[in-house]
């Protein structure tokens, strides 16, 4: 794939990358742990990561964050968000909510909290994108169908260029995850693999 990618302006946003959703034992039931543990998803991701890091491109993780109780939920909650809050999940400083080891932040990387689908809902995401002058943000995540979906039809209504590391994504199901690919992220940008993602940085 012989597509520059200036690091300059490129930022890899790491999107619920979290215990809650890769790791058995979480509070969300899914199907997941087992998926991820067998695909090498997270040696792409790590590889990819790396490579922001080499490139000098921005990391971001966005995570899902609530407090105790769910205040950012509404009182009579969309079944996504009822869902949510049942099974008493993502809650700030428990095990659940942090990152997973293999993509640990590091100390002068950005963590934010996230409430709802997309990244850039009720979040200081876009003000720090437009602060770090980038224009570029590359998108691996928990689900393909949610949170990176969302995330990259904002970003394309915002102006941002947007790729998806297709390879560093789970869907919910796998037929969600590869209508997503086949479909719907196409039409917003660039749908890629790790390997692509960190060829381009290095161009």
């Amino acid at each position: 794939m012989q597509v520059n990618l200036d690091p300059k302006t490129a930022a890899l946003l790491i999107l619920h990358w979290q215990n809650e959703l890769v790791k058995p034992g979480g509070h969300v039931s899914t199907p997941l742990p087992e998926i991820i543990a067998a695909s090498g998803t997270i040696q792409r991701l790590q590889n990819a990561l790396q490579a922001s890091r080499e490139t000098g491109a921005l990391v971001i993780y966005v995570n899902a964050s609530h407090r105790k109780g769910y205040p950012e939920v509404p009182r009579i909650p969309a079944p996504l968000a009822a869902g949510l809050v049942q099974s008493n999940a993502f809650i700030r400083g428990t095990w659940g909510a942090q990152v997973i080891d293999e993509l640990e932040p590091q100390e002068d990387e950005i963590e934010i909290a996230n409430f709802s689908t997309s990244a850039f809902i009720y979040t200081e995401l876009d003000l720090i994108l437009r602060n770090s002058g980038v224009t570029t943000v590359a998108l691996a995540g928990l689900a393909t169908n949610w949170v990176v979906e969302s995330t990259a039809r904002d970003a394309l209504n915002r102006g941002y260029a947007v790729w998806t590391l297709a390879d560093c994504c789970h869907g919910s199901s796998t037929e969600a995850h590869e209508y997503c690919v086949k479909n719907t992220l196409p039409m917003l940008g660039v749908v890629c693999d790790a390997a692509d993602y960190a060829e381009a940085l290095h161009l």
